[in-house]
């Protein structure tokens, strides 16, 4: 499909939702917002329809309308682009998201895990090009794993393939369950909330930049910085300088401690040649590459390379626009080989 089509690529995310016209694989316009607000009150489709109106309304004059749209989620999804499990943050299990996107704007939306589209983009145009194994790790407010296997991105039988963030982690319950989630203590990972199965904790319920800025929201230092994020302020406790105060120092050591967990996990399942931290919880703590390096190689014996990702926060939105083109191509051969049209099924091109 000619790269200087353009798609509306879409990252949903636990606290934020990103959305962008690319055109030539190039970020052209973008805005962002709280997932809770897209949520309320109509439903998380109908939030991102009326989101996206905005976005090619503001951007119509230069760019026109989209072929097709790309959706990353934090959520596994099937082959069909239907959503597993529901999550509650917001996004309905089957296929509401799609119908809704599709009813909405008549074009083909091809809905993928979050993870799986930065391993996507990672591979294709980044730290993980030219690797026939990878392993993709997104560090935002909970914690993904895309998986490159063979040069290609590994889905697993049910969509849920590199569902790392529930890796599950030793833990003992300290209070009783209520509203689905009991506190627990999972030793020189913390005491946390969870949902995880009695005796666990899921790991990042632990190591998630979530979990790391609640640990620490009694303990923060001048020196941490705050960002908004849906809505809300949240303690960025793994930059350098957050790292300088002794107060915050443990919890990056417990973030190194997981995160290695996690990569000597894949590399003991899958021997991969190549580990890219992405996301805004990478960003913040790549000064702490080395330590994770070195841990890495203590827990492994033939650790493979550990590296920050290049496309930075963008490698979802990247990954949802070469999701979208090639879901583009595909529908342009089916509509070839039927001897159909675009504009006969009923679809905008």
């Amino acid at each position: 499909m000619p790269a200087e089509v353009t798609t509306l690529a879409i990252d949903v995310g636990a606290t934020r939702t990103r959305l962008a016209l690319v055109h030539g694989g190039r970020v052209a316009h973008r805005v962002e917002s709280p997932t809770s607000i897209l949520v309320a009150p109509s439903g998380l489709g109908n939030g991102l329809a009326e989101a996206a109106r905005n976005l090619l309304a503001r951007a119509n004059a230069v760019n026109g309308a989209m072929a097709a749209i790309g959706v990353s989620l934090a959520a596994a999804v099937d082959d069909r682009g239907d959503v597993v499990q529901e999550r509650d943050f917001g996004i309905p299990a089957g296929g509401t998201l799609r119908v809704a996107l599709a009813t909405a704007f008549e074009v083909p939306v091809a809905v993928n895990n979050d993870a799986n589209l930065a391993a996507l983009a990672e591979h294709r145009h980044g730290a993980a090009r030219g690797h026939d194994s990878a392993a993709v790790i997104t560090l935002g407010s909970n914690i993904g794993l895309g998986l490159i296997v063979s040069g290609e991105v590994y889905r697993g039988a049910n969509g849920m393939a590199g569902e790392a963030g529930l890796l599950l982690v030793p833990a003992v319950s300290t209070s009783e369950r209520g509203n689905s989630r009991r506190r627990v203590d999972a030793g020189r990972f913390g005491s946390a909330p969870s949902a995880a199965p009695e005796g666990y904790a899921w790991i990042e319920e632990l190591v998630g930049g979530r979990a790391l800025a609640a640990a620490a929201s009694m303990r923060r230092g001048a020196s941490v910085q705050e960002t908004t994020e849906s809505g809300g302020a949240h303690a960025r406790i793994l930059t350098r300088e957050a790292f300088a105060d002794p107060a915050l120092r443990p919890f990056a050591e417990r973030a190194v401690e997981g995160w290695a967990l996690i990569i000597a996990t894949v590399s003991a399942l899958l021997d991969v040649e190549i580990v890219v931290l992405t996301g805004s919880l990478a960003a913040d703590a790549a000064h702490l590459l080395n330590p994770l390096r070195r841990r890495v190689a203590e827990l492994v014996a033939n650790p493979p390379e550990v590296v920050i990702g290049s496309l930075g926060p963008d490698a979802e939105l990247i990954g949802a626009d070469l999701f979208a083109r090639a879901a583009l191509g595909r529908a342009a051969n089916h509509y070839a080989r039927a001897g159909l049209s675009a504009q006969s099924t009923g679809e905008r091109r």
